[in-house]
């Protein structure tokens, strides 16, 4: 069974879309109106201009576009540009999208014109008539303009995609509306997952195949987090930092599918990452909750930031996972909240001192049931 969480992720995006293209096209209609308007008043143009009819086609062509379009950005292009660089993507889908304008228009006028002088004399001369007309519209202002626009359009549309890829899923909406400006305490689950072996691999493969492999697999895992409605904190060397809301880690125990989604992943590729690298890489992963402080940081070069105690016990839960030979280990405190039922095992490893902690921490590693289907 396919995870519906991307399809409705991306619908979003294409609704937010949709509705920022019919606002800006809206507006750009009411502007031009009022100009003529003005223009009438002043004696200097004459005749009637009403609003209601183009405004109405311009709200249409607005929904339908965004609509389209993105679908196409979100839906078709999105891995691709995912793996080129920012400027590639910016550039790229407006000049694709100039093509296809071109095409669309070019074979709706010349067959439209077609039909039309078709009927009056022969094909040939309807043809060369049809020509003629499309050659006058795309020499005309309004069609260069309108081209220009909605090609600027689009790049600006991928442009805040890739913004918001950036920052990471809602980061970007949260410094818009300056939600962590001042600083806050949030209830928060993290993980720390953390490459196997990294530096015996990078040593048998050199440093830069080795930040090949890394950038790779780091690509691949992105869609398994967001999928489980994590938020990629922060890369640190070859460690990610995942973190949830108890509300979107909780549910449908999405903390926990997370490891599994990305082992999955991996499993699935593992005959490329041989083929490629000579190693199938592994992950080890440690699991807490607490409370944290998070607020922004930084000037020049902002971020959002978390900090608290519930990182460094997370943190040394990960480096427990050697110890035990285990893939995942979680505290007894956050498992407490949890639902597990068939599709996972835990085991009770007892209370240990974490490294640099003064009290005793309770662990449980957890594996997933045999049979179980992880949904990607």
């Amino acid at each position: 069974m396919k995870n519906p969480v991307p399809f409705r992720r991306k619908a979003r995006k294409v609704l937010v879309i949709t509705l920022c293209w019919t606002l800006l096209v809206t507006l750009s209609y009411i502007s031009n109106y009022y100009f003529v308007t003005d223009l009438v008043r002043l004696g200097k143009l004459q005749g009637t201009y009403a609003f209601w009819p183009d405004f109405t086609a311009q709200a249409i062509l607005g929904v339908f576009g965004g609509l389209v379009g993105g679908y196409l950005l979100v839906f078709r292009m999105d891995k691709r540009y995912k793996k080129r660089s920012f400027a590639f993507g910016i550039i790229n889908s407006g000049l694709s999208f100039i093509l296809f304008y071109l095409a669309i228009a070019i074979a709706g006028l010349f067959f439209l014109a077609l039909a039309y002088f078709s009927l009056q004399e022969s094909v040939r001369e309807a043809a060369q008539r049809s020509w003629h007309n499309v050659i006058v519209n795309l020499n005309t202002p309004s069609f260069i303009w309108t081209m220009a626009f909605a090609a600027l359009l689009v790049s600006g549309t991928q442009f805040m995609l890739q913004v918001n890829d950036k920052f990471g899923s809602g980061v970007l909406w949260k410094f818009i509306t300056g939600k962590y400006y001042l600083p806050r305490q949030e209830e928060r689950i993290f993980m720390f997952l953390d490459l196997k072996s990294s530096t015996t691999i990078a040593e048998k493969i050199g440093s830069r195949h080795f930040f090949e492999l890394l950038r790779e697999i780091f690509r691949d895992i992105t869609e398994p987090i967001i999928d489980s409605l994590g938020e990629i904190y922060q890369y640190v060397g070859d460690e990610v930092i995942i973190t949830w809301t108890v509300d979107n880690g909780m549910k449908d125990n999405n903390c926990l599918d997370c490891f599994f989604r990305i082992e999955k992943l991996i499993e699935e590729k593992s005959a490329y990452y041989l083929k490629q690298y000579g190693h199938v890489p592994f992950f080890k992963a440690g699991l807490h909750l607490g409370e944290a402080t998070v607020g922004e940081i930084g000037i020049i070069k902002k971020d959002i930031v978390f900090s608290g105690d519930v990182l460094n016990t997370a943190a040394r839960i990960q480096g427990e996972c050697n110890h035990y030979q285990v893939g995942l280990l979680a505290s007894s405190e956050l498992m407490q909240h949890l639902h597990i039922d068939g599709a996972y095992q835990k085991v009770h490893m007892g209370e240990i001192r974490l490294r640099g902690k003064e009290n005793m921490v309770a662990l449980n590693s957890v594996t997933i049931s045999k049979g179980h289907k992880m949904a990607l």
